[in-house]
Formats: structure tokens, C-alpha cells, sequence
């Protein structure tokens, strides 16, 4: 397939031209329309489809050794975020992804957990995160996570700290039971940011003016049924039970334990939360919770959709520079769609500018009126 220039996408990036040379920034603008526009998303695929691209060695040049202002980049896209989200409610959604990847050469490859299968998976794991709001939803750029580099609780205390250097102004904090650490919870709250997030039922905890600590599973496990309340949200019901509580070093919190009720009167397990608000309803504590699940779906996305678990480095940079690629294709098709005011899916939206920006090709191609010409264009786009 021949790869279109997608105009629209192209004039989003222009934000990130400073961060390369004008040469790589055309090759980069080339590949995001790869990793939008084509089925098999590799790096020999796109550079077999573009007129631009001269060989798969040059594009490879380009995304593991040539220039790449790693800050330059960053520091553009939050700008832009800053001006977006102004006078915005903004959700930070913290969490992790993990992409398969075997081969003694691959480098920073090593086994993690997975939560999905239950077992270890020699793969690469990134610590992503998600600006959410009503209106649209903007990662931020995954970080690769291994031996070598900050632990995921150090890198998401260095997120908010740079958030706020950015003055992105955070509303809401979610993340779940895993980075439910004191020192990122104390952080967010420097900030003025509420957290909600779940916790593990071996933390302990203090509830109201009791002296005694008592672990979350044994409250968990004797609350009577007259101390439940019944609540509905989105339609839903929960059998939940509140209190505040106190954490080891951190101020007082509101803890929910709630537990769903399926459409048979049957319960589904129980969800510890809690939200440094101790204001906040029940309701208000599990319908914000709820908004984690974004994250999730842009996992799913840029897997899908944009080639973040097929493109293939075996060097840390490439590795990195793809990532960062995959999340920036993300954000220019969720700011497509918003700037159109378009709402479908992402795989939707990379079916619909595919097909627009073909048909565009072709009718210019048409259009022109010297016929050894037209057919020159033709050979060039569609047979070389």
C-alpha cells in the first residue's frame, strides 16, 4: 500500500519540529502516517510505502541515532497541553504497560509480573500516564522501566513534580492499589491534587479516633451487614461500607469498601478505596475510581491501532523513541478528532483519515491534465 500524507495529522506535529533536523523531522512525520495508515505497522512496511522515506537504513538511522531533543519535545507537548486544558478539570490516571519481547539481544528486556495472566513475561514495561478530561484524553510519554533505570514510584513522583513545574494545574490523581505509596500520595497532595486510588488489604489503619492499628483485610473481613449502605451508580449497584481512616504518615482519608452486585443479586468482589478528600460521597469516590479504566483502553489502543507492541528495536534508543512516537500518533488523532468534532473509536479515526487522505491522492492524480505526466505520478505513488 502506498503511504498518503495525512495533512491534518501533519499540521498537528508541527509542534514537535523543533525537538529534530528538518530531514528526520520529515522522515518522523512520515512514520506516524505509517503507524496510522497501514496494516502491518514495521519499520520496513512504512519505509516500503513512502515516495519520501529512501530506505528502511535511513528511517532506522533516524529513530534509534539522529537527532532527537528528548526535552525539547516534551516541554513543546506540555505547552500545548497547558493551553488545551486551561480552565480544564484534569484526572492524572497513573499506571504501567507490558510488551512482550524475547531475544538475548534486546536490550533492558527482562521478567515482569503480569497482572493479565498472572505470570512472568520476559518483555519491556513502561510507566505511562493519561491527562483525562471530559473533553479529550492526552498520554504522556511512556517511560521505559528496568533494572537500570528510577523504580515506577520514583518516575511517577518526578510526573508531578514536572507537571506542576509545567503548570498543568491537576485536579484529581487515580492510580490503583501498586502506587498507592505514601510518598506519591503526599506529593499529590502538596500539589493540592486530590487522590483517589485503591489500596492492598495489608495496609494498616486507624479508624476514626480508635488508638489501635488493625489491618485493611481484618475491618474488611467483620464489617456486620447493618454497617452496609446500598448505592446505584450509572446504574449499577454496590453493597458499601465508609469511614475515615489514617494511614501510616499520611492525614486523615476517606475509605470505601464497596462490593457490585450483578444483575442476579450476586456479589463480585470487593474494591478498597480511598480519596484524600474526606468530604467526598461514596458515590463521587467509586464514579471518579471508574475513570481509571482509560487508561486501560489506551493501552489497548495504541497496541492495537498503532503498532506500540509490534514495531521491533532490539536497541534501548529505538525502543524509547517508537514509544514516544506511538503516544504522540495518540495525541494528534484524539486532537484531530476534537478539533473536527468527530467522536469515534481510534481505530475509526486511523480508517477515516486513511481513506480521505487516499482519496485525495488519487483525485490529485486525476486531476493532472498531461497524460505522460498523470501516468508518471501514477507509476511513482502506486507501482515504485
Amino acid at each position: 500500500m502506498v503511504l498518503p500524507k495525512i495533512k491534518e495529522i501533519n499540521s498537528i506535529l508541527a509542534f514537535a519540529k523543533k525537538a529534530f533536523t528538518k530531514g528526520s523531522f520529515r522522515y518522523i512525520t512520515q512514520y506516524v502516517n505509517g503507524l496510522i495508515s497501514l496494516n502491518k505497522k514495521t519499520v520496513k512496511k512504512i519505509s516500503e510505502a513512502s515516495s519520501e522515506i529512501k530506505n528502511q537504513s535511513a528511517l532506522n538511522y533516524v529513530l534509534t541515532e539522529s537527532k532527537f531533543e528528548y526535552e525539547i519535545l516534551t516541554n513543546r507537548y506540555l505547552e500545548k497541553i497547558r493551553y488545551m486544558f486551561k480552565n480544564i478539570s484534569v484526572y492524572l490516571i497513573i499506571d504501567d504497560t507490558l510488551v512482550e519481547r524475547n531475544g538475548d539481544t534486546v536490550q533492558e528486556a527482562q521478567y515482569h509480573y503480569d497482572h493479565n495472566t498472572g505470570k512472568k513475561i520476559k518483555g519491556h514495561q513502561f510507566f505511562t500516564a493519561l491527562l483525562w478530561t471530559p473533553i479529550i484524553q492526552l498520554p504522556i510519554f511512556p517511560e521505559l522501566y528496568s533494572k537500570e533505570t528510577n523504580s515506577k514510584i520514583e518516575m511517577a513522583q518526578s510526573l508531578v513534580d514536572r507537571l506542576e513545574l509545567a503548570k498543568i494545574k491537576i485536579n484529581t490523581v487515580l492510580f490503583d492499589s501498586w502506587y498507592a505509596e505514601q510518598e506519591i500520595i503526599r506529593k499529590c497532595i502538596k500539589t493540592k491534587a486530590r487522590v483517589v486510588c485503591s489500596i492492598k488489604t495489608n495496609r494498616k489503619l486507624k479508624i476514626g479516633n480508635k488508638r489501635k492499628w488493625r489491618s485493611l483485610s481484618f475491618i474488611s473481613e467483620r464489617i456486620r451487614s447493618q454497617k452496609l449502605n446500598k448505592s446505584i451508580i450509572d446504574n449499577k449497584t454496590y453493597e458499601t461500607y465508609s469511614s475515615v481512616v489514617t494511614l501510616n504518615h499520611l492525614p486523615s482519608v476517606k475509605l470505601v469498601i464497596s462490593e457490585q452486585i450483578n444483575k442476579d443479586d450476586e456479589l463480585t468482589g470487593k474494591v478498597h478505596l480511598i480519596s484524600t478528600n474526606i468530604n467526598d460521597s461514596v458515590e463521587e469516590i467509586i464514579r471518579t475510581y471508574k475513570h481509571r479504566w482509560k487508561i486501560e483502553t489506551y493501552h489497548r489502543d495504541i497496541k492495537q491501532n498503532l503498532g506500540f507492541a509490534t514495531v521491533f528495536f532490539a536497541r534501548r534508543e529505538g525502543i524509547v523513541r517508537h514509544s514516544i512516537l506511538a503516544s504522540i500518533t495518540y495525541a494528534v488523532l484524539s486532537l484531530f478528532m476534537f478539533r473536527k468534532g468527530i467522536s469515534m473509536t481510534l481505530g475509526e479515526c486511523c480508517e477515516y483519515l486513511k481513506e480521505k487522505a487516499t482519496a485525495s491522492l488519487v483525485k490529485e492524480i486525476v486531476e493532472i491534465e498531461n497524460k505522460p505526466e498523470r501516468l508518471e505520478k501514477f507509476e511513482e505513488v502506486f507501482i515504485s
